[in-house]
Order: structure tokens, then sequence, then C-alpha cells
């Protein structure tokens, strides 16, 4: 969000917490005081992604690979599949019960690249580029920014360095250098930035 945006943003019961504004509504005699949080896509409810996305994308057949370039199985499109996934990849018994997790989309050849184990090597990386920058204060902080920054959902917040990565003419990037390794970072997805409780800003995650 920009300050344009935000200024016009009201929080009317942003200091009650979760629980309290279930007990707020259990008295109102709402009927859905108690009802589980959501999962789901954001909207639409709990559905599965792929199935979701199949609505939508043809699916395209490819190969799995392992990351030595061994063919371990085939795969129904790399647009159903996010970096760090290991369900539904359908390998079956080639690989008994070794367990796999994907490292990369290839794009340019439908290749889906995986490595074996949660904690294999290949799953880690200590920097991202990312673009579509947005500062919240609305002009950009001083760089280099020492911060932290979270790559996905629940995370907890890692300590970063923020540089520019580039300064070309017709784009914005940032380049972000962890202190600890992060797993699975995922283009296409968010890093957010902060300072303590402040959210600073963030960019959409095109390389890792």
């Amino acid at each position: 969000l920009t300050q344009k945006q935000l200024s016009k943003i009201l929080f009317p019961i942003d200091e009650l917490t979760k629980l309290e504004v279930r007990q707020i509504a259990k008295s109102a005699g709402l009927p859905n005081w108690n009802r589980k949080d959501s999962q789901g896509i954001c909207f639409i409810g709990k559905v599965e992604l792929k199935r979701f996305l199949q609505k939508y994308i043809k699916p395209k057949k490819g190969d799995v690979l392992t990351t030595d370039g061994q063919k371990i199985g085939e795969h129904q499109g790399v647009f159903y599949y996010t970096i760090g996934q290991r369900h539904g990849l359908d390998l079956g018994s080639k690989t008994g019960s070794e367990v796999y997790y994907i490292v990369e989309k290839r794009l340019d050849d439908n290749v889906i690249v995986v490595a074996k184990g949660r904690d294999n090597p290949a799953l880690y990386t200590k920097e991202l580029i990312c673009d579509n920058v947005n500062w919240i204060p609305g002009f950009e902080l001083n760089l280099p920014l020492k911060c932290k920054a979270k790559i996905r959902y629940r995370q907890t917040d890692q300590e970063c360095q923020i540089t520019h990565y580039q300064l070309p003419i017709t784009n914005y990037s940032l380049l972000v250098k962890f202190k600890k390794p992060q797993w699975a970072v995922a283009p296409g997805q968010s890093v957010v930035f902060y300072k303590g409780d402040e959210c600073l800003g963030g960019g959409v995650i095109v390389q890792s």
C-alpha cells in the first residue's frame, strides 16, 4: 500500500485481539463467532491450488529431474507447483521412501528440478533479488539498510541487508542479503521488510 491509500484507511477494531472479536461476535449472536480460521485461497475458500489452477491453465506434461539430471518422474505443468513443495509430485515407487523437494522450475523447457531431503543445500540461499518495490513511507530509505525480512507467511523475522542490485533506466531492483541461509526462496512471492513492528515495505522476488 502507498501513503495515498493508507491515508484513507480506518482500523475500527485495531486494539482488539481476534479472541476478543470472537467474544463480541458471540455476545451479539453472530452464527460464525467460532468458525474456524480460513486457510484457503483468499475469497475462494478451501480448495487445492493445483485443482483451482487447472480450471484456467491447461496441463503441460514435463520431466521431473534430480539436481544431477536424473529423470525420476513427470509433472503436469511447472505452473502448478512452487519452490519447496514436496506433495503432489506423484513420483510413485521410483524413489522408494525418499522424499524430494522442488528446488527449481525451468519455464523454458517445462522441467521441475528436485532435491532429496528437506535439509538439502540446494534448497537454501543467502541472497535474493526483488523488484516492484514499494516503500511504505512513500520514499526510498537510505541504502544500504540493515533490517529484518520475511519471505513467507508467519516466518520468524530474518536479519538482512538491502542494497541496490542494479539501476537500469527501466527497472528498480534490490539485492537482499540474509545473515542466515533461507529455505525455499520462491520467485513470484513477496519479501517484506521490517524494523521492529514497523513494516518498511517490500517487493516481489524475481531471483534467488
